[in-house]
């Protein structure tokens, strides 16, 4: 099988016990079907202690939360399952993180969630040394299970030469909000709609910008992505939200105009903390294409992704101008942190996208 992997994939090693925000706390970990039965068949103390840890609904089987995150997580902040009985015994999904295995049937792609402190560290180091994201490729065995139903090699090679086309248009400066973007994304859909010739993304070129305003942060914050429950999910998260509500809560309904002033004079702070910060945005829609545009292949939804893409983009620089404000500066692991915490959360930003 062909596998393609991001270039910085194979530069990424778990830090263990030193992670800023370990992988073992702040949400589920689901167990597959192997591993499950694995589990069930245990014999002695282990196998009782397994079986015990595991709660099973009719949409998942996961190990059960307690107040410190997975049942295994020992107070080393190591896994204790990993240490006692080996990799063999943990699910698959703690196996792979963050490595995000994508098997199309015609190839792999192999690249690393940016959920994962090191790896938005590396991704990090990519963007301040101007270092351009691509593909290794080379050949091997695949244990991973396909990821999609669809079979039409012809929409992938279009995919693929659409998201190169992207990513070119990004190097040579158009910005990852540019209206070229959102208008190409309404033209191929509605192109696969009609089941018209679908268009290039060359032929765009826009000087405008998709606008987030005031009024658009507030929809994607306030509808899925913020929730009460984040103070026990994700603690750092919580609180960076909550700095949002104290500066701007009322002023969503009595003086918007005023709001968008202070976001504005929020944006402007950062710069002089992360001057880097547009060209950050642009590679990091960039990694999203990498990441997250081949979905296209299962659903056809060309402007819901590419929206999506724009608008955890939009947040993100939200939620490190939070971070930043009432800071002198802020060092590459700190940058790396939020992103990270972020990450874990922005899936559902993808609820809000209805409200645009």
């Amino acid at each position: 099988m062909l596998i393609r992997q991001i270039s910085i994939l194979n530069a990424f090693q778990c830090t263990g016990a030193a992670c800023s925000f370990n992988c073992c706390r702040g949400w589920k970990v689901p167990i597959d079907h192997d591993t499950y039965m694995k589990y069930l068949n245990e014999k002695g103390l282990f196998g009782t202690l397994l079986r015990c840890s595991i709660e099973k609904t009719d949409e998942l089987v996961a190990f059960r939360s307690t107040p410190r995150g997975c049942p295994f997580w020992g107070l080393d902040h190591l896994c204790t399952m990993q240490k006692k009985h080996g990799t063999e015994y943990m699910p698959a999904v703690c196996v792979q993180f963050p490595r995000q295995l994508y098997n199309l049937e015609f190839f792999c792609e192999e690249t690393l969630y940016l959920a994962c402190p090191e790896s938005a560290r590396l991704f990090l180091m990519s963007v301040l040394h101007e270092k351009p994201f691509d593909f290794i490729e080379s050949e091997g065995e695949i244990t991973y299970e396909v990821n999609t139903t669809n079979d039409d090699r012809e929409f992938l090679d279009y995919l693929l030469k659409s998201r190169t086309e992207l990513v070119s248009m990004l190097k040579d400066g158009m910005r990852f909000d540019s209206m070229a973007v959102v208008e190409y994304g309404r033209d191929a859909q509605n192109a696969f709609l009609s089941q018209s010739p679908p268009p290039s993304p060359l032929c765009y070129t826009s000087k405008e910008q998709y606008q987030v305003d005031f009024d658009k942060m507030n929809t994607l914050l306030f509808h899925g992505f913020y929730h009460p429950s984040l103070r026990t999910i994700s603690p750092f998260l919580y609180r960076l939200c909550k700095k949002y509500l104290r500066s701007f809560g009322v002023l969503r309904h009595t003086d918007p105009a005023a709001g968008e002033r202070k976001l504005s004079a929020l944006k402007k702070s950062l710069y002089q903390k992360i001057p880097y910060l547009d060209r950050l945005l642009n590679q990091y829609y960039e990694y999203f294409l990498y990441t997250d545009f081949l979905d296209i292949f299962e659903d056809y939804s060309f402007s819901k992704h590419l929206l999506y893409g724009i608008a955890k983009a939009h947040m993100l620089w939200l939620f490190l101008a939070l971070y930043a404000k009432n800071r002198k500066q802020v060092c590459t692991d700190e940058i790396a942190r939020v992103i990270a915490v972020y990450e874990r959360r922005a899936p559902q930003i993808e609820e809000a996208l209805k409200h645009l």
